[in-house]
């Protein structure tokens, strides 16, 4: 019998364990530069569409810096709680929803004290997929009507590309910074900011700011498996519903 080339217990605890970090950040503890280097190696040898490897990564550190942005986040969220817990169909007497909607409004308040603010960014905007699908479909107007190609539809599927080589970086981001004894986070409340981060930040505007990474070492005991639906009662085979 042929060896697993990895030792699957151990590989499946990271997976199930990496957890969203925001409460639990140790906001004292510096974070070697090279530990984070470490983990963005790691990060590059996600997927990408096409090999395009169009992503960037901004790091930041300084303390005048992340209190700025702190400013922007603490804007956002100001809005945005109130959306999330009335709009989003959100019960308030949902527990669960109710830990997450703490541990959110936590992360605001202390998101300039932690050590590392990652911002991974994609070079160009992201995807019209609208005005994609009306230029083909203006493209196609002369052609016969049985072609396939009237049938395409290119705007989801340049969509899917954009962020779908991005995530699965991000993804191994984290991984990485577990398995070194570090936690961390996808945060989105700056994007609001996006144009006034730019400016602070000097990132070009044909540059998309995807999200923000918080990063620090953790606090506490271990973490274990969230409390999850199980992956057979979401999953269909063959067929929706089936």
């Amino acid at each position: 019998m042929s060896r697993m080339p990895f030792d699957v217990a151990e590989t499946d605890r990271l997976l199930t364990t990496t957890r969203s970090v925001r409460r639990r950040l140790d906001l004292d503890r510096p974070v070697p530069r090279e530990i984070v280097e470490q983990a963005l190696e790691v990060a590059v040898q996600a997927p990408t569409a096409n090999n395009h490897q169009n992503w960037r990564w901004l790091v930041i550190t300084e303390a005048g810096v992340k209190e700025k942005l702190a400013e922007m986040i603490r804007s956002s969220w100001a809005f945005h709680r109130n959306d999330m817990w009335t709009n989003a169909g959100r019960r308030r007497n949902d527990a669960q929803a109710r830990r997450n909607y703490d541990s959110a409004q936590a992360l605001t308040e202390t998101i300039a004290a932690v050590p590392v603010l990652v911002i991974p960014c994609v070079l160009g905007r992201p995807p019209d997929i609208a005005a994609i699908n009306a230029r083909w479909r203006a493209r196609m107007a002369d052609k016969i009507a049985d072609d396939p190609g009237h049938l395409v539809q290119h705007g989801e599927t340049r969509a899917s590309i954009f962020y779908g080589s991005i995530f699965p970086a991000i993804w191994s981001f984290q991984l990485a910074l577990r398995s070194r004894g570090l936690g961390s986070t996808i945060t989105c409340l700056h994007v609001p900011h996006e144009r006034e981060t730019g400016r602070l930040l000097g990132i070009p505007t044909g540059v998309t700011q995807v999200c923000m990474i918080p990063v620090a070492y953790t606090l506490g005991a271990g973490f274990r498996p969230a409390d999850r639906y199980r992956a057979k009662e979401r999953t269909y085979w063959e067929r929706w519903g089936q």
